[in-house]
């Protein structure tokens, strides 16, 4: 990837996050900040995967606080095969890793209106 596309996809990407952060309901929202979004091309295991959460454990808000890992030039990838936004799929993909921060499936994103 390019030094020019990275930057791009780096620049989006952190508005959208931060975009994602002020939308969360208040009494998550603080919360959410504290836990570190870092911005990667691939991921060395599965060049397919999108993001990352470190630590999750289904049911149980993380000790560890994170970090998120987005895969941007794999979410890049994965829009331009499915014919999908790029912007909404980092949305998408913060906020499901951000869920398991607080232990939440995809049900209970769903259920709090989060995806």
């Amino acid at each position: 990837m390019t030094g020019g596309k990275w930057r791009q996809l780096e620049r989006l990407a952190r508005e959208v996050v931060d975009d994602a952060l002020t939308e969360l309901p208040e009494e998550i929202r603080e919360r959410a900040r504290e836990v570190p979004c870092l911005f990667q091309e691939f991921s060395d295991d599965d060049p397919d995967l999108l993001g990352l959460y470190v630590d999750f454990e289904p049911g149980e808000v993380s000790a560890a606080n994170g970090p998120i890992i987005l895969y941007l030039a794999a979410i890049d990838a994965y829009c331009e095969d499915e014919g999908e936004d790029f912007a909404e799929e980092v949305r998408v993909t913060y906020l499901h890793e951000l869920g398991h921060h607080f232990g939440w499936d995809e049900g209970d994103l769903e259920e709090r209106g989060l995806l």
